[in-house]
């Protein structure tokens, strides 16, 4: 039989206060966990008080009359309470009693201390506030769905890009807004944001599963890549095409004929001549905007599906796949249209156009390229405007190719060597000097001339060894010679490009103090393309020169652009007359008159004249009775190893 004494040793051992006080606060019962928080010794201790003799004070009087006269129990009450000098947290459930009448008796009530689920809480709702802040950090677009499409959770990135907030999704069924493939895969898609602005987006889609080994949802990410795709068609397009004109770059040109196949093609290579000119003249933005002009007119030129690039500054090649026009007619018609006006700003700008042809496989377009450049090469030499590659022209190509390739290591080796051919006074028929030229005697090619070998070196950019190696063979054979003619001038040739080397004139000059030879000795021969050029460093070199004592001459002279007006600044001590000049003599009357006139005018000047390329006597007559100076061609000599020209001229 449960008797109030078992009912108060059962309480008792609840862990938890448990107490119940009348209508007018007074306890009528308590445990005795209740009574040690209440600072008694015994729930007995505490019957009959007040809560005003308690240590909490009368501060539940109002709750509880609230609630006996309401009716409706207080559950689940949470305080933060004092207990001497610490806080904890409690959670108190209070129920009203009534009378069988119905009148108010007493509450009921139960205290839990709660301190330990409280700091759970806490924590929960921090670690969900630092995963709500993680989540909406993230940039990309986060949606979690279960598998029957309802929206669990997603970030605020996912909540901008739809236009809608939280509230109004979650727990939704909405529309997937982030498409990937089929099934949980990967994929890229373009969708528009609530704003209606495009986006390029990357989609991934992964099943979670649970504890259980059961899916929980759907994770789908999105990453905006619209600025990575922008970029990577950005570096595509300066990678394949030229930035000035828009056209493919030559590599892409390549990469893509290699993918037509054996299609029969044409390919013409087409060279915008004395285009540098152009850039000297009118300056490096007119140039550029000359060059897109071209650039455009060709696109309207060429016929459809054809392939267009461009190939270097001032050349540009294009590739005709199964062309069926007349070829010969069709080129005629490209380059009478290119080389119509241009109108660039306020210049009006026309300029010669050349085209070199080569016919064979679309795929083998890279070897089509080299024999196009061979073809035009040739037609430039021949003044002729379009050239077809031919059979002879590829031999010629494989010849230029192998000399290209052991050039180097010639000159390093020292392979080529000088050879000399007198100057000839026209009054004494004495030697006055003589000119060192270059031979490159090969084991397998023979004698190979300079007009192959030298604008190779030039193209290679190893004209400057060369010119170096020539001097000084020069000087070594000057020195020996000048014991039995000491004074004996050598005239050696330089090319332009040396002229771009500051350190020109202090090599020359450090290459005839090792073999002691002084300045006047040497006569440095330039071409009129040299006078020509605006580079600041040949404008230095050139004062150099003259102010360290070598004589200069110009060779060639007539069959460039020379301003006479450059002659008397440079103190210029020789002109060489070109030797078409001198072939012209017996049956031009325009030839001898300007011969006359440059005769005279170098000598009002004080500049001696030599004649090159005479090769007979009337010729030597003519020019003896027209006062020039010297003579030099193969009627004296032809160029002769060191051994042989001491024999004949140094005996």
């Amino acid at each position: 039989m449960l008797t109030p004494d078992l009912l108060q040793q059962i309480i008792d051992q609840l862990p938890m206060s448990i107490f119940c006080r009348d209508r007018h606060g007074r306890y009528l019962f308590a445990n005795q966990v209740f009574a040690n928080e209440a600072k008694r010794g015994s729930p007995a201790d505490v019957v009959g008080k007040m809560d005003a003799d308690l240590p909490w004070g009368d501060i539940f009087r109002a709750e509880d009359q609230q609630l006996l006269a309401g009716g409706v129990p207080l559950l689940h009450q949470q305080l933060h309470c004092n207990r001497g000098e610490d806080t904890c947290w409690m959670e108190v459930h209070k129920i009203p009693l009534y009378t069988d009448q119905g009148e108010p008796w007493a509450v009921f009530g139960m205290v839990n201390e709660i301190a330990q689920r409280k700091h759970l809480e806490e924590t929960f709702k921090k670690q969900q506030l630092l995963q709500r802040f993680l989540l909406d950090a993230i940039p990309d677009l986060i949606r979690f769905d279960d598998h029957n499409g309802v929206l669990l959770e997603c970030n605020q990135a996912f909540l901008d890009f739809i236009g809608q907030e939280a509230d109004e999704v979650l727990g939704q069924q909405i529309p997937h807004q982030l498409v990937a493939s089929q099934g949980m895969d990967h994929g890229e898609c373009c969708l528009l944001d609530a704003s209606g602005r495009g986006l390029h987006m990357e989609i991934s889609r992964v099943d979670v599963p649970g504890g259980d080994g059961h899916s929980l949802g759907v994770l789908t990410l999105g990453r905006d890549i619209t600025g990575l795709r922008t970029t990577q068609a950005q570096l595509q397009q300066e990678q394949h095409y030229d930035s000035l004109t828009g056209l493919l770059k030559l590599s892409r040109f390549l990469q893509t004929c290699r993918h037509l196949g054996g299609r029969n093609a044409t390919l013409v290579l087409v060279d915008l001549h004395h285009f540098r000119e152009i850039n000297d003249r009118f300056g490096i933005r007119i140039a550029d905007r000359l060059l897109s002009q071209v650039a455009k007119r060709l696109q309207q030129l060429v016929p459809p599906r054809s392939l267009l690039c461009r190939v270097a500054a001032d050349d540009f090649c294009l590739l005709l796949s199964d062309f069926n026009e007349p070829l010969q007619e069709w080129n005629q018609h490209l380059q009478q249209q290119l080389m119509e006006y241009y109108q660039v700003e306020d210049h009006r700008i026309q300029i010669p156009v050349f085209l070199g042809l080569a016919q064979g496989r679309a795929s083998d377009a890279e070897r089509l390229l080299n024999h196009a450049e061979a073809a035009l090469a040739q037609g430039k030499r021949q003044q002729q405007y379009c050239t077809l590659f031919d059979p002879e022209l590829h031999a010629r190509l494989k010849r230029r190719q192998l000399i290209a390739a052991q050039l180097p290591l010639a000159i390093k080796s020292a392979q080529l060597v000088a050879v000399y051919q007198p100057i000839i006074s026209s009054t004494t028929h004495q030697l006055c000097s003589a000119e060192l030229l270059c031979r490159w005697p090969h084991p397998e090619l023979g004698m190979i001339s300079p007009e192959e070998f030298i604008p190779l070196a030039e193209e290679m950019g190893v004209i400057g060894q060369l010119g170096l190696l020539m001097l000084e063979q020069g000087c070594t054979q000057l020195a020996q010679w000048q014991t039995v003619q000491p004074d004996m001038v050598l005239s050696i040739n330089l090319s332009p490009l040396q002229f771009r080397d500051p350190a020109l004139c202090t090599l020359i000059q450090g290459c005839i103090a090792r073999h002691g030879l002084k300045a006047s000795q040497l006569e440095l021969e330039i071409t009129e393309g040299v006078l020509m050029e605006n580079a600041d460093q040949i404008e230095t070199n050139l004062d150099n020169l003259i102010a360290a004592g070598f004589q200069l001459a110009i060779d060639d002279f007539g069959t460039g652009y020379c301003s006479l007006a450059y002659l008397p600044r440079l103190k210029v001590a020789t002109l060489k007359l070109d030797r078409s000049f001198t072939q012209g003599l017996a049956s031009n009357s325009a030839t001898t008159a300007i011969v006359r006139s440059v005769i005279g005018l170098g000598h009002e000047l004080g500049i001696s004249i030599t004649a090159e390329g005479v090769e007979t006597q009337e010729q030597q007559r003519w020019l003896t009775d027209a006062g020039c100076d010297r003579l030099q061609g193969y009627l004296f000599s032809r160029p002769l190893p060191p051994l042989e020209f001491a024999a004949s001229y140094l005996g």
